[in-house]
């Protein structure tokens, strides 16, 4: 299980710091991203699964949806794309019926408030990261901070350590992801405060 969380925790991390990367005319590194948390959530939603973590479960297949859906919106070759999607699934499913399903009733399956609260911001966070506006995307990066902060706390009191490493990178691409899209904005403000101190 070590395993999936390990895969989890580096396509993560690499995906929130290609997002991190994209700007409000640049969305390259956006679609990058995507790309990342689609093998990432994968890994988790599996490990989440075992683990029996119900609220980061549905959280993981809502994020597994909108990374699709960012994918399919940003990409430049929609048809290549649809087709490698479809095929990574078919394989998935095919992994998940003959290793994960047969397992099912020994996993002790969980909801705990602080997960359900982390994982309803991170999953809004999510759907508002696909927007073609730059400033609802700006907002996506504060519900991301905010979720990561709680998630640092889940993954060291649940002993899931790469996870915990992981929200903690969040952290710091939150802010980046913010002032990147954000950064014509940021500029305009610091001018106005400037002047007003003259």
């Amino acid at each position: 299980m070590i395993i999936l969380e390990a895969i989890g925790a580096i396509f993560s991390i690499m995906g929130a710091y290609l997002m991190s990367l994209s700007s409000k005319k640049d969305t390259k590194p956006l679609y990058l991203g995507f790309i990342c948390f689609f093998i990432s959530n994968l890994a988790l939603l599996t490990f989440f699964t075992l683990t029996g973590k119900v609220p980061v479960i549905i959280q993981m297949v809502l994020f597994f949806v909108t990374a699709i859906i960012g994918i399919y919106k940003l990409t430049q070759n929609r048809k290549r794309d649809v087709k490698i999607m479809i095929l990574v699934l078919f394989i998935y499913i095919s992994i998940l019926i003959f290793t994960v399903l047969p397992n099912m009733a020994q996993i002790d399956f969980k909801i705990l408030l602080i997960d359900f609260i982390a994982s309803l911001i991170a999953i809004v966070g999510s759907f508002l990261l696909s927007s073609h506006n730059h400033i609802i995307r700006s907002y996506a990066f504060i519900c991301f901070f905010v979720a990561d902060v709680i998630f640092v706390y889940i993954g060291y009191t649940n002993a899931f350590y790469f996870f915990m490493v992981q929200s903690a990178f969040y952290l710091y691409t939150s802010l980046k992801g913010y002032s990147n899209t954000m950064k014509e904005e940021i500029e305009l403000f610091k001018k106005r405060m400037n002047y007003g101190k003259k």
